[in-house]
C-alpha cells in the first residue's frame, strides 16, 4: 500500500496542473509526502491533497482533461479508505471500482454513443492529422510522408474554398483503412475486457495482464503520460500483496510510459526500415 502511494505521489509531482499558483501548493505537499514517512498514511495529509487536485477543476472549468478528474477521484479514495478498519483492502477495492468505471465509460462512449468511432472513422482521421500517429500511419498503414502532406494540403483547400474536389484530392492508401480497422477492433476489445475484468471477480485473474498490456501498447503512441500513469498507479493500488511480479510489471510500465515521449522509437524504426 505505501509503495502504491508513494509511487502516486511521485505521479501528482510530475503530472502537475498547468497554472503556477495551483502547481507549486501540490508539489510542495507531495515532497512533504514523499520526505515525510508518517505523511503517507495521514488521512489529514491526503485531505490536503485532495482538495489541492480538485480545486483547478472548479478555477480552470469546463478546459480540464479528462485525467485531472480521474486524478482527483484518485486523492479523494485514498483519504476515504485511509479512515477504513482494513485501509488497504478497502484501497483495493476503491482502485478497482474507479478502473471498471473508467474503461466501462470509455466502452460506452466508444461502442455505444460514438458511431464515427465504431465505423473506424476515429482512426482513419487521427492516423492522418495526429503527429503522433504519423510513425504508425507509414509503419503499418502503408502511407509515405508525402501521403500525410498531400491529405494536409487538400484538407487546407477545402476548408479554404480552394477547391471542391474533396475527397477526390487525396486517395487513402487501402492498408491506412485497415489498420484503423484493426485499431478500431482492439481499443474497444481491450477496454471492454477490462472494465469486465475489474468489475467481475469470476475473471479476476485477467486484470493485471490486460490493464499492463493496454499501457503497454496504447501509450507508445498516444502518449498522454499523466493519464497513463494514473492507470498503472491504480494497478499498483488494487495489486494483492503476494503480486509481486504484477507490481514489476505496472512500475516497469509506468517508466516504459516515460521513455515513449523522450525515446523516438518509432521513427528509428521508420528510418531502419527504409520507410523515411
Amino acid at each position: 500500500m505505501e509503495l502504491a502511494l508513494r509511487v502516486f505521489l511521485l505521479v501528482l509531482l510530475l503530472d502537475f496542473p498547468l497554472f503556477w499558483f495551483q502547481r507549486i501548493p501540490l508539489e510542495v505537499a507531495c515532497a512533504l509526502g514523499l520526505l515525510l514517512p508518517r505523511l503517507v498514511r495521514d488521512v489529514r495529509f491526503w485531505a490536503v491533497v485532495t482538495l489541492l487536485t480538485a480545486w483547478p477543476l472548479v478555477w480552470n472549468w469546463p478546459f480540464s482533461d479528462n485525467h485531472d478528474y480521474l486524478r482527483c477521484f484518485v486523492a479523494l479514495a485514498v483519504t476515504s479508505t485511509l479512515g477504513a478498519r482494513e485501509p488497504e483492502r478497502a484501497l483495493q477495492v476503491s482502485a478497482r471500482l474507479l478502473l471498471a468505471g473508467t474503461f466501462g465509460f470509455a466502452t460506452l462512449w466508444k461502442l455505444g454513443l460514438s458511431p464515427d468511432f465504431v465505423d473506424g472513422t476515429f482512426f482513419r482521421v487521427a492516423l492522418l492529422t495526429d503527429g503522433r500517429f504519423a510513425d504508425l500511419a507509414v509503419l503499418a498503414g502503408g502511407a509515405s510522408w508525402e501521403t500525410l502532406d498531400a491529405f494536409d494540403a487538400a484538407l487546407r483547400s477545402f476548408l479554404t474554398g480552394d477547391s471542391a474536389d474533396w475527397p477526390g484530392a487525396f486517395v487513402e492508401p487501402a492498408r491506412l483503412r485497415t489498420l484503423a480497422l484493426g485499431l478500431t477492433v482492439f481499443t474497444g476489445a481491450i477496454e471492454a475486457a477490462i472494465a469486465i475484468a475489474f468489475l467481475w471477480p469470476r475473471f479476476a485473474a485477467a486484470r493485471n495482464p490486460l490493464l499492463i498490456l493496454f499501457g503497454a501498447t496504447t501509450f507508445a503512441f498516444a502518449t498522454v503520460r499523466g493519464f497513463g500513469w494514473l492507470l498503472m498507479t491504480l494497478g499498483l493500488m488494487q495489486c494483492e500483496r503476494e503480486a509481486r511480479l504484477a507490481r514489476a510489471g505496472y512500475l516497469v510500465t509506468l517508466f516504459a510510459i516515460e521513455a515513449y515521449r523522450h525515446v523516438p522509437w518509432s521513427r528509428m524504426l521508420v528510418d531502419a526500415l527504409g520507410l523515411s
